[in-house]
């Protein structure tokens, strides 16, 4: 699978530049990564429970004033929101709140956490069945779907700051973002290759030894 002119993914390597790099450590780099993100997201709902008695306490409309404990639970770290979705929809609370008040969000922590907990499991413990990867196919597809549907729905707000005032906290939180949802998508792409992989190797593997 060929994404641009330098990267190619393949069922055991990853070429980027020609050079070739195992998909299973890819997978792990990425999903170790990933489960910061989940784990940290998980903790903003535990800190605002304790602190707050609210699922998420989130308020996105800070001021350099603000606690540090109030600048934790200003972002939306698990869709990569540092002040964007702030900057570009003018709202003052993370986007779950609008939802359902974050208890989705809560879930989808608690669910993503727990699959990438599994994955890196899986990838150097538990190889075989290769239904212990399904966790982490599920969610990353689901997480990597969501984030695009997110960028599709705030693209026109997107351009329209982009032709407004630029500064160095929008360009940054755009950057952020803009990472996240790429990087994601990659690992998604990668995990999926891997996953045909191991399903092929040991289909051959059954098959030689019957």
């Amino acid at each position: 699978m060929r994404l641009c002119w330098c990267i190619t993914i393949g069922e055991l390597n990853t070429f980027v530049c020609g050079i070739p790099f195992r998909n299973r450590e890819l997978c792990a780099i990425f999903g170790i990564a990933q489960l910061l993100v989940s784990s940290a997201s998980l903790l903003q709902h535990v800190y605002s429970l304790r602190v707050h008695g609210h699922v998420f306490y989130c308020h996105s409309n800070i001021t350099e004033n603000s606690t540090l404990g109030e600048k934790y639970l200003a972002y939306d770290i698990i869709i990569f929101d540092y002040g964007l979705m702030h900057r570009v929809l003018g709202t003052n609370e993370c986007v779950a709140n609008y939802l359902d008040g974050g208890f989705m969000r809560a879930m989808w922590c608690v669910e993503h956490t727990f699959a990438l907990f599994i994955l890196i499991v899986a990838l150097y413990i538990i190889k075989k069945p290769t239904w212990v990867l399904w966790p982490a196919l599920l969610m990353q597809s689901s997480y990597a779907l969501g984030l695009a549907v997110l960028t599709m729905a705030t693209a026109p707000k997107l351009l329209e700051a982009w032709s407004g005032r630029v500064d160095t906290d929008f360009g940054m939180a755009f950057f952020i973002y803009s990472c996240g949802f790429i990087l994601n998508w990659f690992f998604t792409f990668v995990l999926w290759h891997h996953y045909w992989y191991m399903e092929r190797k040991f289909s051959i593997r059954t098959a030689f030894v019957s």
